[in-house]
């Protein structure tokens, strides 16, 4: 979507529901535009988006603060009758709902207040007064939870001064997954949202954190600190399983045992000799490559050069090495090259190579 007054103007649009006080993630829906049929039936878009999300909270007597996009007589109504939630929230101006004195701005006094009742329900227009000391335009706001004319500071009604104070819980959110943002550029949407639910995860994981740390007196890890030691945990198994590999290059390796204080030469299992003939021969391995332990050397090899091969493992049987179908010249030369036959164990004929 392109919403050119956001910050970030392009990009997957989601409607989320935040705790207002700790500001966790409770529910998100993707926006997908307009469906046939609409899945909201008769309701409007927003009166479907707020009765989804905040339905796990049904019948518990809390509030849902929202901004105009989602504001309506029948969604307040709604929610006080059926859902047992309150609504408090700015609304558009040109709704049918309400009067035309409460729209205009005629006599109006900057920092004036004028309220409407029906029912349970309050509607409040209020003249900003700015620095000038003249208002420009009127600001309406709907609550179901407030039924008095109440003034605060600054002759502020007190369903401004609450709204002001719940309504920043999504847009918290939101600033603290881009501060530390796992995202990368990519084509791809669905890798989209999955960087956007590993941000969403991390901010929850280390609000849940900061609460239990809160409540067992002691202070809670910074956040960029607890996501980092959370991303080196999640990573952590994976790597170390990633040494395991024998295809794995030199420079990786000290890569990921310098990254998790690993020791450099772990100890480790002999191979067989015969498991690593098998890998030389094995044509599912990487294309042809210059031998990592032969600098210098024209030959190329899938694993490793057999020169190289025959010095990790020089006792190795002449037998093995013909049964895998290397000539018998070949495997003269590569042995004679490396080490004296006398060392391990070979005598050489005329005829040919015989295992002593």
């Amino acid at each position: 979507m392109y919403i050119p007054k956001k910050p970030a103007k392009y990009g997957l649009k989601l409607i989320l529901c935040c705790d207002n006080k700790s500001k966790y993630l409770l529910g998100a829906i993707p926006y997908v535009a307009k469906q046939e049929p609409p899945p909201q039936g008769d309701l409007s878009l927003g009166h479907y988006y707020v009765r989804q999300l905040t339905r796990p909270y049904h019948q518990s007597n809390r509030n849902v603060t929202v901004d105009n996009w989602f504001t309506s007589i029948p969604l307040a109504m709604d929610l006080q009758s059926n859902c047992g939630l309150t609504l408090v929230g700015t609304i558009k101006s040109n709704k049918k709902e309400i009067p035309s004195q409460m729209r205009s701005m005629e006599g109006r006094i900057p920092g004036s207040s004028a309220f409407l009742y029906d029912d349970y329900m309050t509607l409040v227009s209020y003249a900003p007064l700015t620095k000038k000391g003249k208002s420009s335009k009127l600001v309406h706001l709907l609550s179901t939870m407030h039924s008095t004319p109440t003034l605060g500071d600054h002759g502020k009604p007190e369903v401004v001064l609450f709204y002001n104070s719940t309504k920043g819980g999504v847009d918290a959110f939101d600033q603290m997954c881009a501060t530390y943002s796992c995202s990368r550029k990519t084509q791809r949407w669905p890798l989209c949202i999955f960087y956007g639910m590993l941000n969403a995860g991390g901010i929850n994981s280390w609000i849940v954190h900061s609460a239990n740390c809160t409540s067992a007196g002691r202070p809670p890890l910074r956040r960029r600190t607890f996501l980092m030691e959370l991303a080196m945990e999640l990573i952590r198994p994976w790597a170390q399983h990633r040494l395991t590999r024998p295809t794995l290059s030199c420079e990786l390796v000290a890569l990921i045992r310098s990254a998790f204080d690993l020791p450099s030469q772990p100890p480790q299992a002999a191979q067989a000799p015969e498991r690593e003939v098998a890998l030389l021969h094995n044509s599912h391995f990487n294309p042809e490559k210059r031998c990592r332990d032969c600098p210098g050397t024209a030959k190329k090899s899938k694993y490793v050069c057999r020169a190289a091969f025959l010095r990790v493992h020089p006792a190795l049987s002449v037998a093995n090495l013909l049964s895998r179908k290397w000539s018998t010249s070949l495997a003269t030369r590569w042995i004679l090259l490396i080490t004296p036959p006398n060392s391990i164990g070979l005598e050489v004929h005329p005829a040919g190579i015989r295992d002593s």
